[in-house]
């Protein structure tokens, strides 16, 4: 039983929530109960129409991001990229027809969506699905050239603890893209104490100002974070971090 007192959470909060964040994306991926309109959301999102119009309907229409992170990202010279959260494969299999002759990691904690992420490879071999945890990243370190996280950082705990893995396994001047949401305020006490809200993308959502210390406590000092949009109730920003030398 979870006891719930205000102003904290319950102690045994983060195996509630990764439990429920896990729970919830296997059921989308196994039941295919991605919410409806997913192709249009990622066409309003940005993502190139005409590349989603090639695609199948299941793997356009399993799109649960919050825009569009890869426009004007350079991908010349990424031999190892990362995306942490990667659902469904959008991200995943968009990143590797820009590659040339690298490979992506498409890491998820949920394994039935992995089955997904092989299906919208199709015949991109260079994507790699693996299971793991954000927060305790399986890569060396130094490894990566590109980190990609679609409104997968804000379903973790300990935030910190993921930046500082992103910081490590990047190779110095590699960079993180991420399309995150933001709040302003306070989050109403049914949704910051109810675990539930966390699989919704709505429970950990931070303020600006919060991620900005989180990132510079990690280590990065090149911290971007642009493109503010409306994302009821909060606001879907774009955020750009780079390892220095």
């Amino acid at each position: 039983m979870v006891v719930f007192v205000k102003g904290k959470p319950p102690v045994d909060w983060t195996l509630q929530v990764k439990s429920f964040v896990r729970d919830r994306y296997a059921h989308l991926a196994e039941a295919d109960a991605f919410p409806e309109g997913g192709s249009g959301r990622a066409r309003g999102a940005g993502y190139p129409p005409d590349w989603l119009a090639g695609l199948p309907d299941r793997v356009s229409g399993a799109y649960c991001g919050c825009g569009y992170a890869l426009d004007g990202v350079d991908l010349s010279g990424v031999r190892l990229a990362v995306d942490l959260g990667c659902g469904a494969g959008l991200d995943s299999r968009l990143v590797a027809e820009g590659l040339d002759g690298g490979w992506v990691l498409a890491l998820d904690m949920a394994v039935p969506m992995l089955r997904r992420v092989r299906e919208a490879a199709g015949d991109a071999a260079s994507v790699k699905p693996a299971a793991g945890d954000i927060e305790r990243l399986p890569l060396r370190e130094d490894a990566v050239d590109l980190v990609l996280a679609n409104a997968s950082l804000n379903l973790l705990i300990d935030k910190g603890a993921a930046l500082a893995e992103v910081w490590r396994v990047l190779r110095p001047g590699g960079r993180l893209i991420a399309r995150e949401l933001i709040r302003e305020g306070e989050l109403p006490d049914e949704i910051a104490q109810d675990p539930q809200a966390w699989n919704a993308s709505l429970g950990g959502v931070l303020e600006e100002g919060e991620w900005l210390r989180l990132f510079g406590a990690a280590g990065f000092s090149d911290v971007k974070i642009t493109d503010h949009r409306p994302f009821r109730p909060v606001i879907a920003v774009r955020i750009e971090a780079v390892k220095k030398v």
